[in-house]
């Protein structure tokens, strides 16, 4: 997207996922979401059960994993969980096996989550990621803790 909107601007860049500088902000939106909203709750690992520290410490974890993802579906938090660094890159078949049962311990239907993967299309439009950083940004002002970029996002947003 050639120039886009300040307020996207302000949203810094994921070093992590996405392809280009919009769905690298959305990923920052919505690994940032995930942390928060899943560290609040219990500080743990989803998969493993270690402690997290900090919000910052964790990794945001796709239970189906992000190379599987179809278009989207790569950038939906009920797919998205607080892991520990270890566990999103080293975790085995407990770990996982774990991962699910807690989702499913959440109210998160897992067979639901691969349908609803199987059934999202390839492609999708920058407009498509622009409505999401925007549903992101509503759920993350819905939490306690925002992240450093959050206000200053949110006011140029509404302005």
């Amino acid at each position: 997207m050639k120039n886009p909107p300040k307020w996207i601007k302000a949203i810094p860049q994921s070093n992590a996922h996405g392809s280009g500088a919009l769905q690298k902000r959305l990923w920052r939106l919505c690994s940032d979401f995930v942390r928060i909203r899943d560290w609040s709750k219990s500080k743990r690992c989803i998969a493993s059960n270690r402690p997290i520290y900090n919000w910052k410490d964790g990794q945001a974890g796709h239970f189906i994993s992000y190379s599987k993802c179809n278009g989207i579906f790569k950038f939906d938090t009920d797919n998205i969980f607080l892991q520990s660094a270890y566990s999103n890159a080293w975790g085995d078949y407990d770990d996982w096996k774990e991962f699910e049962r807690q989702i499913n311990l959440r109210g998160i239907d897992t067979d639901e989550l691969r349908v609803r993967n199987r059934d999202t299309p390839l492609k999708f439009r920058d407009a498509d990621v622009i409505e999401e950083m925007k549903n992101l940004l509503t759920k993350i002002g819905e939490l306690k803790i925002h992240p450093e970029y959050y206000d200053r996002a949110i006011k140029l947003l509404n302005s």
